[in-house]
């Protein structure tokens, strides 16, 4: 092991948001503690529930060396929104007049709640005081460029391999599967409003938990013979079932705020052939070969008549250069390497 390695693992890190009550929503942050947990001496490897999750970092803002801060602007949309704000202000502050370097993950141009006074307060004293910014678009990396003296990075969102419990699930076939948690910017409604899918035999299944009750209810409304709907949230084993059995995985995303999809990047694990708007992350794995995309809805209903199919040697070479530990290498080369 070299000096530099050395000198970088001497280093304490802390990773924000900590986990809420009930954990981790996503495996987003634990694969990203996991990869920090090589390099640096990571703070709450734990995973602690935090009751307040402003008043965490608070509290974190005394003891690391280095901080890598992800959905941060979004704290004043939780609960106490104001008094959150507040704690993350005087975290930063903190950190700042400590010395120490702070890693923001710009992964949304704005937040998806919309933004407000004290959202765009935050996102403007990240783009001061950040050390280093990386995005996993090179839209949103070329949009956080014009608004900061920081150097901004584009990392492909990392690849991390899903353990199944069983590859042998039976489910029905279909020709498009929409998964995730499902908010207003996903645009489901606007997909199954549209005449050309309406009046079509195309037949889409939707799995995923939709918390927003008028929303689901507009969901169930556009259903038929062809379109199911379950709101409810499904394990890998069976969203890799369905991924296997059905000839399009679809993100039909609207609205500016799209950069990046966690969700995007574990269809790619789990085998599926991807459909995304002609933005963010959709458009630089289009480039790559890794995911078809359209600019409108008449682009995505040509899309769905045919059998496009992504390249599995291809598939096999784009996951061995996107690794977990790569991110953490690269951020690690720009912040520590004259150490």
């Amino acid at each position: 092991m070299n000096i530099n390695v050395l000198s970088v693992m001497k280093n304490k890190s802390y990773y924000y948001p900590p986990a809420k009550l009930n954990g981790y929503s996503n495996p987003y942050s634990l694969n990203y503690k996991e990869a920090l947990d090589k390099r640096f001496e990571l703070l709450d490897k734990e995973n602690n529930p935090s009751k307040m999750l402003s008043l965490s970092f608070l509290h974190n803002s005394f003891r690391a060396d280095l901080y890598i801060v992800n959905w941060l602007e979004s704290v004043c949309f939780l609960k106490l929104g104001t008094i959150q704000y507040l704690f993350a202000r005087i975290g930063l502050f903190i950190i700042k007049l400590r010395g120490k370097k702070i890693v923001w993950m710009f992964h949304n141009i704005h937040p998806h709640q919309g933004d407000n006074t004290f959202s765009r307060s935050l996102q403007k004293c990240l783009y001061k005081h950040a050390n280093l910014i990386i995005s996993h678009s090179k839209e949103a990396a070329e949009y956080a460029s014009k608004h900061t003296g920081t150097k901004v990075l584009y990392v492909c969102h990392p690849i991390h391999p899903i353990a199944l419990k069983s590859w042998n699930l039976e489910v029905p076939s279909c020709d498009v599967f929409i998964w995730g948690d499902i908010f207003p910017y996903k645009g489901v409604c606007e997909f199954l409003s549209c005449p050309e899918i309406r009046n079509s035999s195309l037949k889409i299944f939707i799995i995923g938990k939709c918390k927003d009750m008028m929303l689901a209810e507009r969901i169930n409304s556009l259903c038929n013979k062809n379109v199911k709907f379950e709101n409810r949230r499904a394990e890998f084993e069976e969203i890799a079932a369905y991924i296997r059995k059905c000839r399009y995985v679809l993100f039909p995303y609207i609205g500016g705020s799209v950069s990046s999809s966690g969700a995007l990047m574990d269809t790619l694990v789990l085998g599926g052939t991807p459909i995304g708007p002609a933005v963010g992350a959709f458009k630089d794995l289009a480039d790559e070969g890794m995911c078809f995309i359209y600019d409108n809805y008449d682009d995505l209903y040509r899309l769905l008549l045919g059998h496009n199919r992504i390249d599995d040697t291809e598939r096999k070479e784009f996951f061995k250069k996107n690794s977990w530990d790569n991110l953490v290498n690269i951020l690690a080369s720009h912040l520590f390497e004259n150490q």
